[in-house]
Formats: C-alpha cells, structure tokens, sequence
C-alpha cells in the first residue's frame, strides 16, 4: 500500500544581485552585460584602467598558450544545448568594461618556466612546485601584474603531488598558500581545457576568474540585512602533524549582507577535540574565535553587529556553543547553524490535477522550497528547479540527478525559519569563482575548508587577515 507524508512548508524567491548603479537581476551573466559589474565606476572614473596578466609557461606551450589566449577578445556563442541559460560571451571588455592586458612572449609579464629534471612523482613534485614560485616571485618583481596565469601541460600532471605514510603534498595548494602570502592572485590553467569545444562556457567563467581575482567585485547580495555577520567555519586536519597542533580553522567573515569585505582569518585550534574524525573547538578557542568575529566587523563597520550567524557543516558541540555565545557578548542575537547535503533524501515534486489526484510533473523540487521538520531542523533546497531565468520556461542546473536538500539544524538562535532560508538561498549566488546560477551550498560553507586546507599550508597564522579571493 502507498502511503504519502505530507510537508507543510514554503518556496523562497530566487535572490537578486545588485551591479552597477544599484541596478539589480536574478541572473549573474545577463545582470552583467545589462547593467556592467558592481564596481564598474571605478573604471569610469579612471581608478581602474585594465586588468594585467602575467603569464608562468613552460617554453614548448608558449604558442598554443598565446593563442589560446588570443580568444579572449572574441564573440564566443554557447552550444545549442546550453543557450537556456548561457548568452553569448562578447570578449572581455564587451562583458566588463574593462580591458585586459595580455603580455608577450618575452616580455616582462611571462615567464618560461624550466622543466623540472626530475620525473620521479616525489621530487619531480617539490622541484616543478619551486621553480613555479620562483617564476611567480619573477614576474611579481617585474611587473605586479593583477592576475598571475599558470599554465599546466599534459606532461606535468604525474608532478600534481604525492603521499606517501609521512607527506602529502598538493602542487596547486602549496603554490596558492606560497601566492596568499606575497598578496598574488593565481589562476591555474591546464591544457586540456585548450581544446575544449564550450568556447562560450570556457570564457565566460576564466573571465569572471580573471576579473574578481584582479580584486574587482562583479556583483553583490540584494535584500538582506545590513546589520548581521555572516560567519563560515571550516577546518582542515594535517593527520601527520604533531597532536594538538594539527587543525587548521578557517573562518571567512561576510561583513555585510551583500557580500562585501569578504575576509578569511586562519588560526590554528590549540587543544582540538576530534569525534569520528570530525575536530571541534574547545570552549576557549571558540570564545577567542567569537572575540574576532566582534573585532573584524567592528574593524569594517566601526560598531558591533546586531546579529551574527554562524554556518558550519557539522553540530556544534557544547563546548563550541558555550565559547562562541561568550565571545560574542554584545551582539543582539546569534545563530548557530549546522548545515548540510542530505543525500539520503531525494524528493521528487509533483502537482495536484483539477479532480485532486497528485501527479509527477517530471521536474525537480523547485529551488527555494523550505520544509520545517520540528523546532530546530528544516529542509531547504537550494539546487532545484526555477523559472526565475525565463518565466515561460523550467530551468534546472546541470540537469542531471535528483537534487539533494541542504539539512538545517539549529544550535542556537531565534530567528525565523524564512529569513535563514532566505540568507541560506542568498548565499548560494556568492561564489565570484562561478557563473553558475548558484552553488549547491552558501557561500559562508561552500569553500571555508578548501581555504583552511591551503591555509594550513600558511606560516602565518592570527592576526593577518586574506582576501578570499587569493585562495580561489
């Protein structure tokens, strides 16, 4: 016998994105050639004048590099199978305004990198991740260019990083903490993608990439709350460190709720707990961690938040509850969220016809739909479908699979269930390193332990502060 379970709960509208002259859309790639980036009278007013390239290249790959590169300035029309979300790329200053500057050859801004002599996995890996910094340092010295280019040839790719039972290294994350600490903007760039057919896909996101990490904003968040912090906390363990030094915390700060001054703090947990392989904050480290929330957002905003909300993909324990509302003495009112993929649930949506019967409509839950399950859980969909591109038509993301709910749990906090989906939802239009519609997470939790995973790499820890836009 079928049984149905019946779900009181509502659909979140899709976020809009503010650019230039306040002028808003839902849609990040149309609200950009309609209305230009959120900072675009930076480049009107002469502040801005180019974004600079500098190239780190292998001698062989120099031409098809160059050529490649050449494309930038091109019209590039999606594929027809991706014109219900994609729009023509129009080059790059068509897309931003702005020109982009691509070195020569033998200039200054690019470098030839020596191949590393080395072909063993191990120390082919620690030579070519030396001989890019030192390129890197090269090009930093000569010309400081906005966004540093590194190219990857097909031959390298056995010299990406190694384990072994004492060592794991990852050249694109040792290069990026090396990069993070000079202030330098990295863009990794493999072959492969040099023969890749989505010509329109392809420039659409290395441009955004190119633009936002040249420190540039390309949109912000419309509609939420001025007055709150919105916190991300993720951790990376270094299981072969000595104990207790050995978790890394990554906390990005949002510090206000269009997105703007976003800041990651890296600090190292003294005494971590460790449950299931999970580490969480003794109560010391999370009131020291609530203390800087209070001191980044004062720092930015010259007075304390009325509200801080704190996402991160596992509970929080007792000891982190305690900290955390201690360190965050002052502030009006806290919420603690645990938000995660449930991938065991996978609903299906479905319409009810004129004679009350229920039926498949073939289409994902729609995205923004949230379900209250008691006090402290709910279930959000932040990948579903929407018509928010295109009224008359059903769009949905990837277009494959059943999409998964984001699990919410409250550990703390009064505020309504509508205005956490809402921010959830706004969140996830917050990634500058995607034109996607939406990531699958917010941004607060979507990148906060790949950041603490290249953070554990920094020899800096505490008070210096990092553009995310570095780690990206």
């Amino acid at each position: 016998m079928l049984h149905h379970i019946k779900h009181h709960g509502f659909e979140v509208e899709e976020p809009r994105l503010i650019f230039s002259g306040n002028k808003t859309h839902v849609h990040p790639i149309q609200g950009l050639i309609e209305h230009r980036p959120y900072d675009h009278a930076l480049v009107q007013s002469g502040f801005t004048r180019s974004v600079r390239l500098g190239i780190v290249c292998p001698r062989a790959e120099t031409q098809a590099l160059q050529s490649f590169l050449s494309q930038i300035s091109q019209t590039h029309p999606p594929a027809q199978t991706e014109r219900d979300y994609l729009v023509d790329f129009p080059g790059f200053q068509g897309a931003y305004g702005l020109p982009i500057e691509i070195p020569e050859p033998g200039s200054s801004g690019w470098v030839s990198c020596p191949e590393p002599s080395s072909n063993d996995p191990q120390a082919g890996s620690l030579e070519l991740a030396s001989l890019i910094n030192r390129s890197v340092e090269t090009l930093d010295a000569s010309c400081k260019p906005s966004v540093t280019l590194i190219f990857i040839p097909h031959r390298w790719q056995h010299l990406r990083g190694f384990r072994t039972d004492e060592e794991r290294f990852d050249l694109h994350d040792f290069v990026k903490a090396f990069c993070v600490q000079r202030g330098v903007a990295t863009q990794f760039l493999e072959e492969h993608t040099l023969s890749l057919n989505q010509k329109c896909r392809i420039w659409w996101w290395l441009s955004l990439a190119f633009y936002a990490k040249s420190l540039m904003t390309p949109w912000v968040l419309d509609g939420l709350d001025s007055d709150t912090a919105f916190v991300g906390l993720g951790f990376s363990i270094d299981h072969l460190a000595e104990r207790g030094r050995h978790v890394v915390l990554g906390c990005s700060h949002i510090y206000s709720a269009r997105g703007e001054g976003l800041q990651y703090r890296l600090s190292k947990i003294d005494n971590p707990i460790i449950r299931r392989s999970n580490p969480f904050m003794p109560e010391e480290d999370a009131q020291k961690l609530g203390e800087t929330i209070r001191q980044l957002f004062f720092e930015s905003r010259g007075k304390l938040p009325r509200r801080v909300v704190i996402h991160k993909r596992t509970p929080f324990i007792q000891s982190e509850r305690a900290g955390l509302l201690s360190g965050l003495s002052g502030v009006e009112q806290i919420e603690l969220l645990e938000i995660q993929i449930d991938d065991a649930l996978r609903y299906v949506a479905s319409a009810q016809r004129s004679d009350g019967k229920i039926y498949e409509n073939n289409y994902p839950v729609r995205r923004g739909s949230t379900i209250k399950l008691d006090d402290h859980t709910a279930l959000a969909w932040v990948h579903g479908s929407t018509d928010a591109n295109n009224p008359r038509f059903t769009y949905f993301q990837g277009k494959r699979r059943i999409p998964a709910p984001l699990y919410i749990k409250r550990h703390a906090g009064c505020s309504d269930l509508i205005m956490i989906a809402e921010e959830i939802i706004g969140l996830s239009k917050m990634n500058w390193n995607s034109f996607d519609l939406y990531t699958k997470m917010p941004a607060t939790v979507n990148s906060s332990n790949e950041i603490a995973r290249i953070g554990s790499l920094l020899q800096r820890f505490g008070a210096a502060s990092y553009d995310y836009r570095l780690f990206i």
